[in-house]
């Protein structure tokens, strides 16, 4: 009976530590650096807006980040990660804001300067100054702050897979061009509109001399390392709840939407099976 028991205690004990050594490398496989993507920082009365969170709540979640302690970088050192495929410390994050609106100057840049937190506007080039975005002079001084990068959302915001050679060279490469002429620093990244890409866009974002590029939200496919296709996390008015912000920043946000697209039609494969 007593070398029974010793038996089960190994057995268990065997089963424990190979549980737990397979649980670590899903999770080291599944984690993403989270490069968190933000639009519209305003106030709307749009319940289906998923572009725009408040003033508000986009205050409470850089709160968070910050009481909470996490490491907020750069792009810079979070493209760096990625492209060496190395984990970074516990609780890394990076932030950009997509598109270059007015707001962004209004209310987001006041709350990241308060809590010192760095982020990557992306701007369309010819939609600076115009109504609702970012004026030359705004996005000057936001760029001569030290904490925040601008970045390319090409010139025109068009889905650059759709385009000729020669007009997506004009995207890219003049709305870089625009960027470091006018604030006298290198434009190093871009966005990608819309998430559109492909493999001659990448190589197209590479030739002009783009350190990396970004996409939009998660795919199904785990991550690849490749710095011309970096998707983001996006920060909708889902992520109100500081729950759900809280997985959104983990590092494992991708690896939840695989398995939720994976299992959610089963039960409905279960039902017509059934009946």
């Amino acid at each position: 009976m007593q070398r029974n028991r010793r038996l089960l205690v190994i057995f268990l004990s065997v089963f424990l530590i190979a549980a737990a050594i397979s649980l670590k490398l899903v999770l080291d496989y599944a984690y993403r650096l989270p490069v968190l993507m933000y639009h519209s920082i305003d106030y709307t009365d749009d319940k289906s807006n998923r572009m725009t969170v408040s003033p508000e709540v986009f205050a409470k979640q850089i709160k968070f980040l910050s009481d909470k302690k996490y490491n907020v970088i750069p792009l810079a050192e979070a493209v760096d990660y990625i492209g060496k495929k190395t984990r970074p410390p516990a609780k890394t994050v990076a932030i950009t804001l997509d598109d270059g609106y007015e707001n962004n100057y209004i209310y987001a840049y006041p709350i990241l300067k308060r809590y010192k937190i760095p982020a990557t506007i992306f701007v369309v080039t010819d939609l600076a100054g115009k109504e609702g975005f970012m004026t030359w002079d705004q996005i000057r001084e936001l760029s001569d702050s030290g904490l925040i990068e601008i970045g390319s959302h090409t010139v025109s915001h068009y889905w650059l897979q759709y385009l000729d050679d020669k007009l997506l060279k004009h995207e890219l490469e003049d709305s870089k061009e625009i960027i470091e002429t006018r604030l006298g620093r290198e434009a190093r990244f871009i966005c990608y509109p819309m998430g559109s890409y492909d493999e001659r866009v990448k190589q197209a974002a590479r030739h002009a001399g783009y350190k990396a590029a970004f996409a939009t939200k998660p795919t199904r496919t785990l991550p690849n390392y490749d710095i011309y296709e970096i998707k983001r996390v996006r920060i909708s008015p889902t992520a109100n709840n500081l729950f759900v912000f809280w997985i959104k920043v983990s590092g494992y946000h991708a690896f939840f939407r695989i398995i939720q697209n994976d299992y959610k039609d089963i039960p409905k494969i279960i039902w017509r099976k059934k009946y």
